[in-house]
């Protein structure tokens, strides 16, 4: 079992943690069941840690279908982004994506736009991606879709505490 443990001691994400800390703009995407990940994993970064991260996640099920209909699956994320980016600082940001696959076509055609752009992109995914270009790609080896969203998820909480702020205990 490759593990938590093996993962976060990692280089792959020992440098998304680096760029994570550096960052104040995250943003994290996925579909399907990593979308809802990104976006629980959105919302408890930027309070967790104290509102010092500002997050982006398309979690609305109306913007998702809207963008969709009116561009395509493969571009509605790369959409998404370009209604909102004037806004940011790209320097300052770093884009997430979330496939457990490593075969997300609009993560892909996401990560192309990111890239030609000089965003830093980091994809969090099961299997070893040669179709998504991350500037950092960390593989947790899940076996399973339900394995994998649960690791993204844990691993949204180990950037926050990587950033030196903790989880609240139950």
């Amino acid at each position: 079992n490759y593990g938590h443990k093996k993962i976060v001691e990692s280089e792959d994400w020992q440098n998304l943690q680096l760029v994570f800390n550096r960052c104040k703009n995250i943003i994290i995407v996925g579909h399907g069941g990593n979308l809802a990940i990104a976006d629980h994993g959105a919302v408890d970064i930027s309070r967790l840690s104290k509102n010092r991260k500002t997050t982006f996640c398309p979690g609305s099920a109306i913007t998702g279908t809207s963008l969709i209909n009116d561009q395509s699956f493969d571009t509605w994320l790369k959409y998404w982004l370009i209604g909102f980016e004037n806004s940011i600082d790209i320097s300052d940001t770093m884009v997430i994506g979330i496939s457990s696959s490593g075969r997300s076509s609009d993560i892909k055609c996401l990560f192309e736009y990111c890239n030609k752009k000089d965003y830093t992109t980091a994809l969090i995914t099961a299997k070893f991606s040669e179709e998504i270009s991350a500037n950092i790609q960390v593989v947790t080896k899940s076996q399973t879709y339900h394995e994998s969203e649960i690791m993204a998820l844990t691993l949204c909480y180990q950037l926050v505490h990587g950033y030196g702020h903790q989880c609240p205990s139950i």
